[in-house]
């Protein structure tokens, strides 16, 4: 190892776990030792992960106020070090995080407001995907539809929610004042997509969010018809299931339909 590559090996270990290396090629002075000079790097690098994590977490911030949200976004930083090249992806964790710290599991609505946000985030970054329309479906057989299995694109997430905080991201959107927090008498499942570089959200319907999660766990259309049975008379289901698939496709929320070998 070359000194130069030493050195740069010991500052990132510095920087990322406080080891001491570095410091004896550090030359201290009247004004700061090697220590103080060191700690400029170690505090600017959490600096600039606190900054990402703001412009990331908006509606997070905005329900707990700059001060208490720059508080939890600092413990994720000292408790989470980063291992990826592209800081776009840091905060993937910190909804998980939240739900365990203990100086923040008290409030659950933190959690799945870093959830929310993240879900926007994701949804608006996801890969471009063509998606297939009714006339890719006409194709099908219509015997063989209950072993079709639909994907949805990357840029559609489904997040189920026990606080109000899809009100809090509406009332942030609007300019309004924050909404206390408060948990909703049921849990409430919201669809976050991508169309002509806006995201969309909106509240689902119960026996849609189940048919939606039944196709994000890749079961067949089979499988979202007996999902929907808990909803509707048999009779209705087959009704139902055809005008929500046709709905989903006009908004670009099918990216494909196969059919096993």
């Amino acid at each position: 190892m070359t000194t130069l590559t030493r050195l740069q090996d010991d500052f990132q270990r510095r920087i990322l776990g406080g080891d001491a290396a570095i410091l004896g090629a550090v030359v201290g002075n009247t004004t700061a030792d090697a220590a103080e000079r060191v700690g400029v790097y170690v505090h600017a690098y959490s600096a600039r992960l606190v900054e990402a994590l703001e412009n990331e977490f908006l509606t997070l911030r905005f329900a707990a106020g700059d001060e208490t949200g720059a508080e939890m976004l600092r413990d994720y930083v000292a408790a989470t070090p980063s291992t990826l090249r592209n800081v776009r992806w840091y905060g993937k964790d910190l909804a998980q995080f939240l739900r365990v710290a203990p100086r923040w599991r008290k409030t659950p609505a933190f959690a799945e407001l870093a959830e929310l946000d993240w879900a926007i985030s994701v949804s608006f970054d996801a890969a471009d995907e063509t998606c297939i329309t009714e006339a890719d479906i006409a194709v099908v057989p219509f015997e063989r539809w209950g072993e079709m299995i639909l994907r949805l694109p990357q840029h559609v997430r489904l997040v189920t929610s026990a606080w109000n905080v899809w009100t809090v991201r509406q009332a942030r959107d609007r300019g309004q004042a924050c909404p206390e927090l408060q948990r909703l008498e049921y849990p409430q499942t919201w669809i976050v997509s991508r169309r002509d570089f806006e995201v969309h959200y909106r509240q689902l319907e119960a026996d849609e969010a189940v048919a939606l999660e039944t196709i994000a766990s890749g079961a067949p259309f089979a499988d979202v018809c007996a999902a929907l049975c808990g909803w509707h008379a048999q009779e209705e289901v087959a009704l139902r299931a055809a005008g929500l698939l046709k709905a989903w496709l006009g908004n670009g929320w099918i990216s494909g339909a196969v059919l096993p070998d």
